[in-house]
């Protein structure tokens, strides 16, 4: 293939033909399409001979060798890279060739690794791979074999029949921390003492069933996945391969290790997206789904807590809404579930709208702000849940390891962050659809009922009027009456219906002062007793509840609430008002016993023109405005309304207010 860049035609083949590693190319089949010179000078064959063979014909076992095995180990190393698509490096294997002009087989020593190839949209096209010829080593050259070694990206290490390391390459000497002259095998075991071995699903490894030792009973370790976790540092899963050599050298074992954790963490993001979209996809509520989806994460990868904090748009602070711990770990007990913003590890990610990482929770300032005892966990990772410029939560995930920033987990946490947030403005833009499409089905039931009926009176009373000259004055005096009253109706209905309009899209401007919403609370209710005998008002409130806010608007919420409160409160009984503040947010509160607010009917019960089935049932008189205009006078305020769930004993309607 040519490819042409800055006037110059690169013929790749050429390139990759001419390459100084001996390298193979087989199809998905395993047959050969491609090799280097190198290979073919290495193996003694040449591309007639080899192309388009399966690769094991090509390059056999030796039949006079019961125990050969080549075959088999190349086979399997292919079937792991087709299958998985990862990068195989092989044990050093024992792989006969036969001899250019001669019939019979030569021993060779090679070190394997095998690479797929895939395409844009992830399919497998070829799998490369190496052969690194490494007899001379083995048949005693060992400053060749070291430089091969060394040449590898992956860590070898061979022992004696005693169990001394009389080899390893510098990747292994990094991985393990080995000085270049590494003691035996139980000095190995006194330097990892403080590091536990176990399975991926967390059983521990015993001792005697480590790779080294396997090998040293003479038992080949295949493909053996090993998590060595230490004290104060974080996890490392390896990939360990190995076999016995028994010819009778130097060597006795050889063990290949690939650390594959950022491998198994991608997978596992990956894995945790899917199913973090599909528990968001259900139907059931936000809140339920959230703390699901909070559990989820933390556990699938593999933190020991995570919490998700919720930006209270009323008193600008975040508030702890989900938290899960896994087994045997907790949280500190005085952790606060409040936050303001740029306070502790949550308000610093809310205020930066941006990843932070906390190396050591027990010397970092935010940290601090929030507990000075979080032993055994050590290090946070906080996310911002993101709906464009705004942040409506914060994702905290804390590990009892020791984390390094790690732009990988980094970038996860943040994709399932941006999860979350789709996800919540996906079910307010759902909320706002079904109440756009129920306003317009009550709207069109009002115009042709609470407009139409007294316009359709009003009409008739004034065509008999017209029609009839002669019409006595009693007579005349009355429908003129019933005509002026009808009139009056439709004007306080049209105006209501403005001043909604209004109010709902910020054309009626507030006239905000300091007001003690404690004090507004006792007028409504002492003008409401007056009106009504049946039931007791009681107003539990300190003297003062102080607010900015229009007193006057304020008002029409506290008597709307009680209005409809005395509405339903059968006779005996005590309509509560309760009002109180903390530092960021007021709330008042108007609960009622009776009859309850269906569980279907609950979540409109403040939509434009929407009247209950026992409203309509009962004949009670409305036109399904006054809740809407409460819900819009204490969202101008930049508050928040909402009723009590259908199945709690009392009704009770809850007003929260920013106190500035």
């Amino acid at each position: 293939m040519f490819v042409a860049a800055m006037g110059i035609e690169v013929d790749f083949r050429r390139v990759f033909e001419s390459a100084p590693a001996a390298l193979l190319v087989v199809d998905p089949d395993l047959r050969i399409v491609a090799a280097s010179d190198a290979y073919l000078q290495a193996t003694g064959t040449d591309r007639a001979m080899i192309m388009g063979r399966l690769i094991f014909d090509a390059f056999p076992d030796d039949p006079a060798d019961p125990d050969a095995d080549g075959v088999d180990n190349l086979r399997a190393s292919l079937n792991r890279v087709r299958d998985n698509r990862v990068v195989d490096v092989m044990a050093i294997q024992k792989y006969p060739i036969v001899v250019p002009g001669r019939t019979d087989f030569e021993t060779r020593y090679w070190a394997p690794m095998n690479s797929p190839v895939e395409s844009p949209d992830g399919e497998l096209l070829w799998i490369v791979h190496r052969a690194e010829d490494v007899t001379a080593y083995v048949q005693g050259q060992e400053d060749t074999l070291h430089a091969v070694l060394d040449s590898l990206d992956t860590a070898v290490v061979g022992c004696d029949s005693d169990g001394r390391a009389v080899l390893s390459n510098h990747i292994a000497r990094d991985l393990f921390g080995l000085p270049p002259d590494a003691g035996p095998v139980d000095l190995w075991g006194q330097r990892f003492s403080h590091v536990a071995f176990s399975d991926p699903d967390g059983n521990a490894i015993a001792p005697d069933d480590l790779p080294v030792e396997l090998l040293l009973r003479g038992e080949p370790v295949e493909n053996m996945l090993v998590v060595a976790k230490g004290d104060r540092v974080a996890p490392r899963t390896l990939r360990v391969q190995g076999k016995p050599i028994s010819d009778g050298g130097r060597l006795a074992a050889v063990l290949a290790v690939h650390e594959i954790t950022r491998a198994q963490r991608a997978e596992q993001f990956k894995e945790c997206g899917r199913q973090v979209a599909e528990l968001l996809a259900r139907a059931d509520p936000a809140d339920s789904l959230i703390k699901a989806a909070t559990g989820l994460i933390g556990e699938r990868l593999g933190w020991s807590a995570a919490e998700f904090w919720s930006v209270d748009q009323v008193g600008r602070v975040l508030r702890r809404s989900a938290s899960w711990t896994a087994p045997e770990h907790q949280l500190p007990r005085e952790l606060p579930d409040r936050l303001g913003k740029g306070i502790g590890i949550p308000g610093r990610a809310w205020k930066s709208n941006e990843p932070v990482w906390v190396a050591d929770l027990d010397t970092d300032p935010a940290a601090a702000q929030q507990s000075r005892h979080w032993a055994p966990l050590r290090s946070a990772l906080a996310v911002a849940i993101p709906s464009g410029a705004l942040v409506l939560g914060v994702l905290v995930c804390y590990s009892d390891d020791p984390e390094t920033p790690d732009d990988m987990r980094t970038t996860a946490l943040t994709g399932l962050a941006a999860y979350l947030g789709e996800f919540l403005e996906r079910r307010r833009a759902d909320q706002f659809a079904a109440e756009l499409e129920a306003t317009r089905d009550e709207y069109i039931a009002l115009v042709g009922h609470d407009l139409r009926t007294p316009l359709t009176l009003v009409q008739s009373y004034a065509e008999m009027m017209r029609d009839d000259p002669d019409m006595s004055a009693a007579d005349r005096d009355d429908m003129l009456e019933v005509v002026h009253r009808r009139s009056g109706d439709l004007q306080v209905l049209i105006e209501k219906l403005l001043d909604v309009a209004g109010t709902r899209n910020g054309h009626i401007t507030l006239q905000p002062r300091l007001v003690n919403l404690a004090d507004l609370a006792r007028a409504a209710a002492e003008q409401a007793e007056r009106t009504s005998s049946r039931v007791t008002i009681d107003v539990n409130s300190p003297a003062r509840v102080m607010i900015n806010g229009d007193p006057g608007r304020l008002r029409n919420v506290v008597d709307e609430l009680l209005h409809n409160a005395l509405t339903w409160a059968p006779a005996g009984t005590v309509v509560g008002i309760t009002a109180h503040a903390d530092d960021h947010t007021a709330v008042l509160a108007v609960t009622n016993v009776g009859t309850r607010i269906p569980a279907d009917e609950h979540a409109r019960i403040f939509d434009l023109f929407y009247r209950t089935e026992n409203t309509l049932h009962r004949g009670i008189p409305g036109n399904g405005l006054g809740l809407t205009l409460a819900r819009a006078i204490v969202e101008q305020h930049g508050g928040t309304i909402t009723v009590s769930e259908p199945e709690e004993a009392t009704t009770t309607f809850i007003v929260r207010l920013p106190v500035t």
